[in-house]
């Protein structure tokens, strides 16, 4: 549980640098180079790993002493916090706070350092020709693709436990999405704007769809 959910929270501060990432390639371009040097990118990958594995210590901690004397069925895809929690038979208000703190302070305040980024990249583009907006647009898009698909799944599968009429397959379903559908599509999306890619995809469906042409021999005439 805990190495799960360390890691899916370091995708979520992975997000954020990424924004800031984006936010100096389009408001500073002339200057990327200077400020995304390789040593600042080392400390933002690095930070990034350190508070995802970091901000889960308090839940999990409390989550270990919790007795288990009752029924031992998950309703999850996977031995989520909240889901394992439900399972003990003592007091858990102190663990479903604390945990509920965790999951705002990792949702809620990434996602306004990454709405921050993206207000300022828009006031940006705001005052530039159509050429480099959709320069900008192409350069944040992939990204954005990723943090609304992201963020919209996790926030459902949190609210859904606030939810008491909300169904637990509804949930397993949302969970999978969140946990499963994003990552598989990262690549995907971020290839988007490889051109290698696309010249490969181009080639593939020109040879399928072009037909193939039959050899034709030159008959001389006869006079």
């Amino acid at each position: 549980m805990y190495f799960f959910l360390s890691m899916a929270v370091t995708g979520r501060y992975i997000l954020t640098v990424m924004a800031y990432d984006r936010y100096v390639a389009v408001c500073n371009p002339l200057r990327y180079a200077a400020i995304m040097t390789k040593k600042v990118c080392i400390l933002l990958v690095v930070a990034a790993w350190f508070f995802g594995f970091v901000t889960l210590l308090p839940a999990l901690s409390l989550a270990v002493p919790l007795a288990f004397c009752g029924p031992n069925r998950v309703q999850h895809v996977f031995c989520d916090h909240s889901s394992v929690v439900r399972l003990a038979c003592g007091n858990t208000t102190v663990n479903t706070v604390v945990a509920l703190s965790a999951a705002m302070i990792v949702l809620i305040g990434t996602l306004c350092l990454i709405l921050t980024s993206y207000i300022s990249i828009g006031k940006a583009v705001h005052g530039m020709g159509r050429a480099e907006k959709i320069k900008a647009f192409a350069t944040c898009a992939s990204h954005m693709i990723v943090v609304c698909i992201s963020y919209v799944s996790a926030t459902c599968v949190y609210i859904s436990y606030r939810v008491a009429t909300f169904s637990p397959d509804a949930r397993m379903i949302v969970a999978v999405l969140y946990s499963v559908l994003t990552p598989l599509l990262n690549p995907i999306i971020y290839s988007l704007r490889n051109k290698e890619l696309w010249e490969a995809l181009t080639r593939a469906l020109c040879k399928h769809a072009a037909k193939p042409t039959s050899n034709r021999k030159t008959i001389p005439s006869v006079s």
